[in-house]
């Protein structure tokens, strides 16, 4: 099946330059107001509280969320490059038409997040909690999921490429359809039936190291 392109974000030519983004982002929050079109660069709003609030078409330059409450938070056709979400509390959280760009989001809690549309380029998810997430065509690509939980994940559409899955939670996590071939995948985490892994696609050093996961020596 041909894999479907997933477009960019939809963002005008021009965006305001928030200068005092800490400012307008507490403002917002505040007021349960959405933040629309706005440039941010080099934000600083870690360990801040900032449940449901809402972006729209806007774009995260060297932004820092570190330990941030962002549970069910909304980011609407918005791109973040070389941002730090590390350690953020992003549960229920909401991608939807989103490209994140060397994002860092080591420890970052987002489960039953829902993603839609989302293309996730050179980012780090080491240890992160995805546990329960919606994927609805989303690709992942140069990403580093080691030691993570995309543990019963709902997907639909989901494509990766040269990713990391070391010690990767898919328990429940159905993976028919998906290409591992050019990812590294070792040490997973399945059912004791391993069930989650039928209909994949993985190559020959891949098939032997999964084949431990059903006692099966390969010599």
């Amino acid at each position: 099946m041909k894999e479907k392109p997933i477009l960019p974000p939809s963002l005008p030519e021009r965006l305001e330059t928030a200068e005092r983004g800490e400012e307008l982002v507490a403002m917002a929050a505040a007021r349960q107001e959405p933040l629309t079109r706005w440039h941010f660069c080099g934000l600083d709003l870690c360990g801040e509280t900032l449940r449901e609030i809402r972006f729209e078409q806007c774009l995260f330059e060297g932004c820092r969320f570190t330990g941030a409450d962002l549970r069910a938070a909304s980011f609407v056709d918005c791109r973040l490059k070389n941002c730090e979400f590390s350690a953020v509390r992003a549960g229920k959280a909401y991608f939807l038409r989103c490209q994140l760009q060397g994002v860092k989001a080591l420890a970052a809690s987002l489960p039953d997040c829902r993603l839609a549309y989302v293309r996730l380029e050179g980012c780090n998810f080491t240890e992160a909690n995805f546990t329960g997430a919606s994927v609805e065509n989303v690709r992942l690509e140069e990403c580093d999921f080691s030691a993570a939980s995309l543990s019963e994940w709902r997907h639909k559409g989901l494509s990766l490429a040269r990713s990391k899955f070391f010690r990767t939670s898919f328990f429940k996590t159905p993976l028919a359809g998906l290409d591992f071939t050019d990812s590294e995948l070792e040490g997973v985490v399945v059912s004791d039936a391993a069930a989650e892994l039928k209909g994949a696609t993985v190559n020959v050093r891949q098939a032997a190291e999964l084949a431990r996961l059903l006692g099966v020596t390969v010599r």
